[in-house]
């Protein structure tokens, strides 16, 4: 009887503890994430400078390390932002024309349409003639509503929302430049005074605290560090994939377009998300060509498909399983909370903040295993007090 009480007890104390770690979290993202979030910044740079900025003052006999500090901080903010502004130049140019000529093929979507509706009114007359007609009216029924929504598109709505959206962007502008010029300012002060700081937190710990403190920050960075490595790496390689294949296929004749390095830029971030993958952007693709006669892209398109999710198949085990052991459902239920919570960034922060949590648990810093270490430790030590105070006795 009082096992069970004692279970019972524990597992409300147990569920009360998750309870408030989870509205803890909920509120702590929803509310302070976006005021903290330049702090946090800087606190990975921080931790990512360390190394670079104490071998640099060594060597240089410099005490200090503001001036150092200050010089890698602007080095990568400077780094950064002329990658994007590259990057960006040459996407908005690409962006403009790409949309061109997307909107130039807005004319053969209606032969797309006809040409499905055919198929699928071809597939119906396999059927028997009562239901035959029925399924033929439903499906005619279906793509006129589809042809009078497109025609009756509010052009004025689209345009009002756009003009409110560019806005709100205007509006957050000088708040972004605020937050950008604390992120500099913390991380380069950060950076400087991380021996401080950290000695400051650490003697406000007990020993084993500290310890714990040390080892949750090792754990956290190394494994988020090698995430991100594992991750860009596919995006690379999906990336050269992509681009290699479209060139291929444009050299064979089957693909007359351009703007490849947007498709395959857009192809390999929509490809990390796990929920969607290279087959949301290639697969219609291919469909679409085979629709549209172009049997030799569209054949094309699948092959490189197949080729992307052999490689994949082959390298994310190595890169990413063995950096996280996360089943997918798992991920796939953080990114929709994530978004249903807080918006489109959640889709990347929770199955993030899961993961973070996950390498905690495997080292003991979190959950049972801590605990049970915890225990284990405690009997060891009170067992070599008990066996010294029998030697005394003894002697």
């Amino acid at each position: 009887m009082n096992a069970i009480v004692e279970k019972r007890r524990s597992f409300i104390i147990n569920f009360i503890y998750i309870s408030i770690f989870l509205a803890l979290y909920y509120f702590g993202v929803k509310y302070a994430f976006g005021y903290l979030l330049p702090f946090i910044i800087a606190t990975a740079l921080a931790v990512f400078l360390q190394k670079p900025v104490r071998k640099i003052s060594s060597k240089l006999h410099i005490k200090a390390h503001g001036a150092v500090s200050l010089f890698f901080v602007m080095l990568i903010v400077v780094t950064i932002i002329g990658v994007i502004g590259l990057i960006g130049y040459s996407l908005v140019s690409e962006l403009r024309e790409f949309f061109v000529y997307l909107f130039s093929k807005f004319s053969s979507v209606d032969d797309v349409v006809n040409s499905l509706e055919g198929v699928l009114k071809s597939a119906a007359d396999v059927l028997p003639r009562n239901i035959s007609l029925k399924v033929t009216e439903l499906i005619t029924s279906a793509f006129d509503n589809i042809g009078k929504g497109s025609e009756e598109v509010d052009y004025v709505g689209m345009l009002s929302g756009s003009l409110s959206g560019a806005w709100t962007v205007v509006k957050g502008i000088p708040s972004a430049i605020v937050a950008f010029v604390v992120t500099i300012i913390s991380s380069v002060f950060m950076t400087s005074e991380y021996d401080l700081i950290r000695d400051m937190i650490l003697g406000m710990c007990s020993e084993k605290q500290g310890e714990k403190l040390v080892k949750t920050k090792q754990t956290v960075t190394l494994g988020v560090f090698k995430l991100i490595k594992a991750y860009s790496t596919l995006m690379l390689i999906t990336f050269a994939e992509v681009f290699l294949g479209l060139n291929i296929l444009k050299l064979l004749g089957a693909y007359e377009g351009g703007y490849i390095a947007i498709i395959a830029l857009v192809t390999c971030v929509v490809d990390i998300v796990p929920v969607l993958g290279t087959g949301t952007i290639v697969l219609p693709w291919a469909i679409y060509n085979f629709f549209t006669g172009n049997i030799g892209m569209g054949i094309g398109l699948v092959i490189l498909y197949a080729v992307i999710t052999v490689i994949r198949q082959a390298i994310e085990p190595k890169l990413v399983a063995n950096q996280v052991g996360l089943p997918s459902i798992i991920t796939i239920m953080g990114m929709f909370l994530g978004a249903r919570l807080f918006g489109a960034f959640g889709i990347l922060l929770v199955p993030l903040s899961i993961i973070v949590f996950k390498l905690m648990y495997d080292e003991g810093i979190i959950g049972h295993k801590n605990i049970y270490v915890d225990e284990k430790n405690d009997d060891k030590e009170n067992d070599s007090e008990n066996i010294s105070e029998n030697q005394e006795v003894e002697e």
